[in-house]
């Protein structure tokens, strides 16, 4: 083969394979193969089955033709040479006038076919890849859309799994209220029948009303404080941490007062201002109360105390919740943030009150939380980055 054509071979060498996308691949080939080999026409066409090429150059001329898997066929016809050059997906086709060499065009083309080939598989794989990817990106994006919502239907759950303790602290926080009110309507009650024959006296019927409206007031502002709990947070709020600290505690009180359970608040943050979610936030601190309140019954301790701790770190928020009920075993110690793991299994536990604490603070406060033995009992400790969020009220 001499210096003419070995340049054809290269120039022909150097276009196949330069893209990873069929169409814009063969463009380069096609356009190269009609340049050096001096062809009249060459197209690509995708399948044998078409008529119409994927990509073409020059003026093709109609000329019968069969396309054989696999083959090299050069057709001799009255006026023109024809090459099909079968490949593994569809096939090249090149029309030369007569005068050409065509029996070293011929030999030159068909040892380029397996590059071609390699070609094709090499843009198939790279297509099928892209594809799968897609369908990856997909089922990521739907399976993440389940994980979302099977978190949302947890977060409920959890909300739910402590409205019974809500119901309760209720019910006792309103007998003493009712009571009074009921004591009171019966002292007026009292007044007005023995009062038939004198006149009512108008100040003492005043002072019981009054007595009736604060207790009321009571009654509404407790409805209040359970209502604004159960309501979800949309935005972030810029709340004074005591009040988030302070809120959880009047949540609670009244139950753990009913269990002897002794609240200390040591809150070296009192003037902080931060921007969060509040109902999440306190959500997490009512479970770790309740946690704590659990871990005393199965414990036989006189002085039942809890110590909710705020203080700074760093850039961090630090909220601790300690209690002196015996601690967590060690070998159950990397266990409790597990979904429905509960050591409470005889009242009916749900296991999700820790998990969806950690998921809460994670997922919606950019925050964390972790769990240690300490003074004969449990540390649980939040973790919250507030470096660009933190503001102290004057």
């Amino acid at each position: 083969m001499n210096s003419s054509y070995l340049e054809i071979s290269y120039e022909c060498l150097s276009s196949i394979g330069n893209s990873f996308e069929i169409e814009s691949m063969m463009s380069e080939v096609v356009i190269t193969f009609y340049r050096e080999t001096k062809a009249l026409y060459c197209g690509y066409y995708e399948d044998e089955s078409v008529d119409i090429p994927m990509v073409s150059f020059g003026q093709d001329e109609e000329l019968a033709y069969d396309v054989s898997r696999g083959e090299c066929i050069l057709k001799d016809t009255q006026d023109y040479f024809l090459i099909i050059l079968s490949l593994k997906k569809g096939y090249l086709k090149l029309l030369y006038m007569k005068d050409i060499d065509i029996e070293n065009i011929y030999n030159l083309l068909c040892k380029f076919k397996r590059k071609i080939n390699f070609a094709l598989s090499a843009c198939e794989g790279v297509k099928e890849l892209e594809e799968l990817n897609e369908k990856l990106e997909e089922r990521v994006f739907e399976s993440v859309k389940k994980i979302r919502e099977h978190e949302e239907m947890l977060l409920l759950q959890s909300k739910s799994a402590i409205m019974g303790e809500m119901l309760e602290m209720i019910a006792h926080q309103w007998r003493q209220p009712l009571t009074s009110i009921g004591m009171i309507s019966n002292n007026m009650l009292f007044n007005i029948i023995i009062s038939e024959e004198n006149e009512l006296d108008k100040e003492i019927f005043k002072n019981e009303l009054e007595d009736i409206n604060k207790q009321i007031k009571y009654l509404s502002s407790t409805i209040d404080d359970f209502r604004g709990f159960f309501k979800e947070s949309k935005e972030k709020e810029k709340v004074l941490i005591e009040d988030i600290l302070q809120k959880s505690i009047s949540l609670t009180k009244k139950q753990l007062e009913q269990n002897s359970i002794e609240i200390e608040v040591i809150n070296t943050c009192s003037n902080l201002v931060i921007n969060t979610y509040k109902n999440e936030l306190t959500q997490v601190l009512l479970n770790l109360m309740y946690n704590a309140k659990d871990a005393f019954e199965s414990q036989d301790i006189r002085d039942k105390k809890i110590i909710l701790e705020c203080f700074l770190r760093d850039e961090n928020l630090i909220i601790e919740l300690k209690d002196n009920a015996g601690g967590i075993d060690k070998d159950i110690m990397t266990k409790i943030f597990q979904p429905y793991f509960s050591t409470k299994k005889e009242k009916n536990g749900t296991g999700l009150g820790l998990y969806m604490s950690r998921i809460i603070l994670q997922r919606h406060l950019a925050a964390d939380i972790s769990v240690r033995n300490e003074n004969g009992g449990a540390v649980f400790s939040i973790s919250m980055p507030i470096k660009d969020e933190i503001k102290v009220r004057s």
